[in-house]
Parts: C-alpha cells; sequence; structure tokens
C-alpha cells in the first residue's frame, strides 16, 4: 500500500470498517452485531449500511433481520481475481496438475502478514479443511503459510511468530518456536514441505514454493488429501509432479536457478 500525505475520508473509512466486520466465519450479522465490532452508534452503522445496501454492497435479510455482504462484492471479486497476473499465468499448469494427481490442488498468494487463497481444484475425496477462494490465514498456516515462512528473512519470521503466535491445530501441530525455527531452515534447503496430520487431522498436505524472476517466493502451490491415500510411492510422485509444476511456472515469471 502506497505511504501518501492525503488525510481519507472518515464515512468511507466507517463503510469499509463495516464490510471488514464480515468474514468466512461471520456471513451475517445483526446491525447490533455490527455496532459492536465497528463501535459505531447505531444511527449512524443503519445510515451506513442502507448506504451500502442501496449500491448492492449489502444485503438485508428481512426475514432473519440479518445483514450480509451483497451480490455486488462477488462481482468485485471477479474483477480482481480475472485480473490477478499469477492466477492466469499458474491456472493451466495446476488443471493439468490436478488432472494427473486427482487430488485438492490450491494455490495461495502472501498479502503483508496473511495468505490468501487465490485458486482451488477439488476432488470428490472429502477434503474440506475451509481453504475457500479469497480466503485469508495467518501467514504461518498450514502447509502452504509454512512455506512463505521459510523463505522470509529469519527475523521477519520471528516477528511475525511475535505478534500471531503458533497455534496447535491439532496433537502433532508444533508450537514450539525454536523447533519450528530448526524446521523452517531445513524447508528452504530441500524446497518443499509435507505437513502430516498437523493442520487437519486425517489429512496431508504437500506445498512447493513459485519462484518469481527476483528469486522471491510469488505463490505457494499445495496438494491436499487423505493421508493414508499420501504414503510411499504415491506421495514421492505427488511431491515430484507439484515440484515439476512449480518450476515451469517459476520458469514462467522469469525465475532462472543459480541466479541467487
Amino acid at each position: 500500500m502506497r505511504n501518501i500525505n492525503v488525510k481519507s475520508i472518515q464515512s468511507v473509512d466507517r463503510a469499509i470498517h463495516i464490510l471488514n466486520c464480515f468474514s468466512f466465519d461471520r456471513s451475517q450479522l445483526t446491525i447490533d452485531e455490527v455496532t459492536q465490532k465497528t463501535g459505531l452508534s447505531k444511527a449512524t452503522a443503519y445510515r451506513l449500511l442502507w448506504t451500502l445496501e442501496k449500491n448492492g454492497l449489502i444485503h438485508y435479510d428481512v426475514k432473519e433481520n440479518v445483514y450480509r455482504l451483497g451480490y455486488k462484492m462477488l462481482e468485485y471479486g471477479g474483477i480482481v481475481l480475472e485480473n490477478q497476473d499469477i492466477r492466469r499465468e499458474v491456472e493451466p499448469f495446476l488443471l493439468e496438475l490436478h488432472e494427473k494427481i486427482q487430488h485438492t490442488v490450491l494455490l495461495a498468494v502472501r498479502q503483508e502478514d496473511t495468505m490468501q487463497y487465490l485458486l482451488r481444484y477439488d476432488t470428490d475425496e472429502g477434503f474440506q479443511p475451509r481453504s475457500y477462494v479469497g480466503r485469508r490465514r495467518i501467514l504461518h498456516y498450514g502447509a502452504l503459510g509454512t512455506i512463505f515462512m521459510a523463505y522470509l528473512p529469519e527475523e521477519e519470521a520471528r516477528a511475525i511468530v511475535r505478534q500471531y503466535p503458533l497455534e496447535a491445530h491439532t496433537p502433532n501441530s508444533i508450537t514450539d518456536e525454536e523447533q519450528y525455527f530448526k524446521r523452517l531452515k531445513t524447508i528452504r534447503e530441500q524446497g518443499y514441505f509435507i505437513d502430516v496430520d498437523e493442520t487437519f487431522v486425517g489429512f496431508t498436505a504437500v506445498s512447493v514454493p513459485v519462484m518469481n524472476a527476483g528469486g522471491r517466493v510469488e505463490a505457494v502451490i499445495g496438494i491436499a488429501g487423505p493421508s493414508f491415500k499420501f504414503v510411499g510411492e504415491t506421495l514421492q510422485q505427488i511431491l515430484e509432479l507439484t515440484q515439476k509444476t512449480a518450476a515451469s511456472i517459476s520458469l514462467r515469471l522469469g525465475y532462472v536457478e543459480g541466479r541467487f
């Protein structure tokens, strides 16, 4: 984001604050919940909600007496996704990978201290970890986030962990910081990460970085499915195919191995 010497418009800031109250976990809110989250008065919140509703950004459910994001937001999201350069570049590669391995394929990019899912191709094997397209997670979350963390300067990675402490998603999750940072070093050396039952019990994820022309991680590819299917030669084949796909995309983005 640019840092310029211009004062923001308060009413717009407040409207955006209202929109930011909605999430995948809290997709519908009452006006009381909106005022509680924003600190706005009920009258101000109501006027802003009505303005947003009138312009298609908010939908009001009369029967349930709750507000939801409007379909105009879906249109905006579609425009953003359609014009994401990385998304256009990787889509053919990920579709081919998905056809070959027949497991869930994910693509995420970094957004400051979070990562955001840009693409997801599903299978019918029951993998439903709420990795929705558009959803943002703390940068160290899961297999894909761990790759982002592994390629950060250690000082920056430690600052993120201090601000957002490691969480135990399952009994297998690593929450000891020193053990975690030793792992990050190993991941960077080997160029991939395999999460076995650490984020979701019963599921394994393989993640590999996509590099850009500057030698930095542009995105991360993740392959996920039931742990009992990710074993032995099958796991090795999944890893190799994912690495090959990531290498092809990286080359297309201008990355030359050994330059950095």
